[in-house]
């Protein structure tokens, strides 16, 4: 604001001097004009009288006329000289005080450049320096019948004096205001400042003492801040994060969807990342993976920028939710096994037994016995499901597949509904663990369908998008309530669980027109 108070102030200020150069020139011009015509008119007036031009008595009217010469300005002078050999010899100078000192200079010098033109027969106005060396403005005319030549100067000094007076005072002014309005913005912003400073000092020390991590990037996803805890988290130093792409901390087949996930937010205002927080897998300095839990913010504060990530390390987490999940899982298995191989034997020794009986009985007890053995029959397929229900499904990489296609065959047979699995890819999962929660969420999906939707088709589909493969189970029941989708459900925490701990996303879109969709996204070996 000062640069520009003082920038404005010296154009007003070379705009006025360029306006009074202006003024002076055309008043010089016309002054050396109309002397030179008089002294004309004068030496014409006498070749008129006398039939000849006398040189003294023109020159001596001349002086007369101009004995009264009040000058204009301080250094105003009207000059009239004529060439005598190499010397330029000054017949009149008339200023506000007569002029006194030389009465000739070299024809040929530096100085008096006016008067040389003058006496060459020129006309016209400059800036050059005079008699005295001073320099001046001066319109230079000739007086053709008398060989003289005519000079009206002021010195540009004169003409500048005001205007640097001007300059002094108008910086002077600036100064002092430039000066008294520093002092009251430092008296207003001090406490503003140290509010500021205070802020940003309590927010760098919650940051540095957090246990997650912290890391700020602006809009290009460079990282511009990042903890103590982030340092530690990633195996990383400060310095070699600071300016580097947010997406070196993730594995390069999840770098490439962040960008376009932080391109899409800035251009249609959409969030996807951005206000949510989310599992994601993230990697290490070393190339290590771990399993992270991830909270995106939007900063933007006066032209500012940034978004906000807090870390979460759910290695520990993760890995007490696989032991807790093993303890059902365990607990079945051995549910199951003493069924198959507790009652389920015992059942089958009371139908041998109930076949012999059947057998040896005669025809009043043939019938009794009959139904016996065909109840016990009965018994024993059913606990034969039940265990088989029980015991978890060993899913290797090879039988995912497989058991896909058992499970659909199986809730089809017994629940009557169309239910159908399309594969449209060939799907490489080479963890067994990534397998087991994807039968386990498909499992629990059609479950849900099959219970709660009342719907009269399933539809199973298995294959690859965008480098990723996609498993979807929809329906075209009733749907579920919106607070089910958001997580409330105790069946769809656990699938949001399991997608999470196999770097796995789930989309859940639902109504009652077009009943329910729940799609799982997760990292295939297809490359």
């Amino acid at each position: 604001m000062a640069g520009a108070t003082l920038i404005v102030t010296a154009l007003s200020i070379f705009s006025l001097y360029s306006a009074a150069i202006d003024q002076h020139r055309l008043r010089l011009t016309e002054l050396a004009g109309s002397q030179a015509r008089l002294i004309e008119a004068i030496a014409q007036l006498d070749s008129r009288q006398t039939g000849a031009i006398d040189f003294d008595a023109a020159l001596d009217k001349v002086a007369a006329a101009h004995a009264e010469f009040k000058g204009f300005g301080e250094s105003g002078e009207f000059a009239l000289a004529q060439r005598v050999g190499d010397q330029i010899v000054f017949l009149i100078r008339r200023k506000r005080e007569n002029s006194t000192g030389l009465t000739s200079i070299p024809y040929h010098g530096e100085w008096a450049k006016p008067m040389q033109r003058a006496l060459e027969g020129r006309s016209g106005i400059m800036v050059g320096l005079d008699y005295r060396g001073a320099e001046v403005l001066a319109a230079y005319e000739p007086v053709s019948i008398l060989e003289l030549g005519l000079v009206a100067k002021i010195d540009t000094a004169e003409i500048q004096a005001p205007f640097l007076r001007a300059a002094v005072l108008a910086l002077a002014a600036a100064v002092l205001v430039i000066f008294t309005a520093s002092q009251l913005f430092f008296r207003v912003s001090r406490p503003i400042m140290a509010a500021i400073d205070q802020q940003a000092e309590t927010f760098l020390t919650l940051a540095e003492t957090a246990l997650e991590g912290i890391i700020l990037a602006n809009t290009r996803g460079e990282i511009q801040f990042a903890n103590r805890a982030a340092e530690k988290l990633f195996g990383y130093r400060k310095d070699e994060l600071l300016g580097e792409k947010v997406n070196c901390l993730m594995p390069p087949d999840r770098a490439r969807e962040h960008d376009g996930y932080l391109q899409r937010y800035l251009q249609s205002g959409i969030p996807h990342i951005v206000g949510t927080g989310r599992q994601l897998i993230a990697m290490r300095k070393d190339g290590s993976r771990f399993p992270i839990y991830l909270s995106i913010g939007d900063i933007d504060v006066d032209h500012v920028r940034l978004f906000a990530g807090v870390i979460l390390d759910l290695s520990e987490q993760q890995q007490l939710q696989r032991e807790i999940l093993e303890v059902p899982v365990r607990e079945q298995r051995r549910i199951g096994q003493e069924l198959h191989d507790g009652l389920g034997q015992q059942l089958t020794g009371l139908g041998l037994l109930a076949t012999s009986l059947l057998n040896k009985a005669s025809k009043p007890e043939h019938e009794l016995a009959s139904k016996l053995a065909s109840g016990l029959q009965d018994a024993i397929a059913q606990v034969r499901a039940l265990s088989r229900g029980l015991m978890p499904v060993d899913i290797d990489t090879d039988g995912f597949v497989s058991a896909l296609q058992n499970l659909v065959t199986s809730i089809r047979a017994h629940s009557n509904l169309s239910v159908r699995l399309r594969i449209h890819d060939r799907i490489e999962v080479s963890d067994s663990f990534v397998a087991m929660h994807l039968y386990r969420l498909a499992q629990e999906a059609i479950n849900n369908a099959v219970k709660h939707a009342d719907a009269e088709r399933i539809e199973v589909e298995l294959g690859l998008a965008e480098r990723r493969g996609y498993l979807t189970i929809s329906d075209n029941g009733v749907g579920i309530t919106p607070q089910a989708t958001d997580g409330d459900g105790l069946g769809l925490r656990i699938m949001k669980q399991r997608c999470g701990m196999i770097d796995a996303e789930l989309d859940i879109d639902s109504s009652r027109e077009a009943g329910t969709r729940v799609q799982c996204r997760f990292p295939v070996d297809n490359g």
